[in-house]
């Protein structure tokens, strides 16, 4: 799920007047986070608690996730026979190439490795016959029990209408530290 802000100039104005470009995407980062915070607590809230490990596993992180680098990495494994290490470099090195020509202010919600079943509570399963210990056994199947879209649903348009203030808050926080470390030295 992806959104963008747009219709914005006045505020990208004053973003570009912030001298290094890795200022800029952490002022919006700070924002972003700030901003998704309710989007968090309500993926929290709407989480099943079996043993709690899927809401506690709910994170904003501002990593490079997902298809960043999945190419470089297919591509690597598939051009090596199977190099492992090779691919798993291929993929940094795409990620760090996407960082420096379009520095990102990504932001991620959802869960950690910490809850690798979380992708069967949101969308659930169909029925399948089960393979490893409980081979031949057939499963019914999961329904869905959605967490994140509801949240994202309730709250994208919020944290789209608490972004431009963040922002212009953080711009704001940014100029005077730059004036205070100025009238030290």
């Amino acid at each position: 799920m992806t959104f963008r802000l747009e219709g914005v100039e006045d505020l990208e104005k004053a973003l570009a007047e912030v001298a290094k470009q890795s200022t800029r995407v952490a002022i919006t980062r700070r924002a972003l986070q700030k901003a998704a915070a309710p989007m968090l607590a309500k993926a929290k809230r709407y989480a099943p608690i079996d043993t709690g490990r899927l809401e506690e596993s709910i994170k904003i992180s501002t990593r490079a996730k997902g298809e960043v680098g999945r190419a470089a990495y297919a591509q690597t494994m598939k051009a090596t026979g199977g190099d492992k290490g090779a691919a798993v470099a291929a993929m940094r090195d795409a990620r760090r190439n996407f960082k420096a020509v379009n520095p990102p202010a990504i932001l991620y919600l959802g869960p950690t490795q910490n809850a690798w079943h979380a992708h069967f509570v949101e969308f659930g399963t169909r029925p399948h016959t089960n393979a490893g210990m409980y081979a031949g056994s057939q499963h019914p199947g999961t329904a869905p029990d959605p967490f994140l879209r509801p949240a994202f649903d309730s709250e994208a348009q919020g944290t789209i209408d608490r972004l431009k203030p963040l922002i212009w808050d953080e711009i704001q926080k940014h100029a005077a530290r730059m004036a205070k470390r100025a009238a030290r030295g």
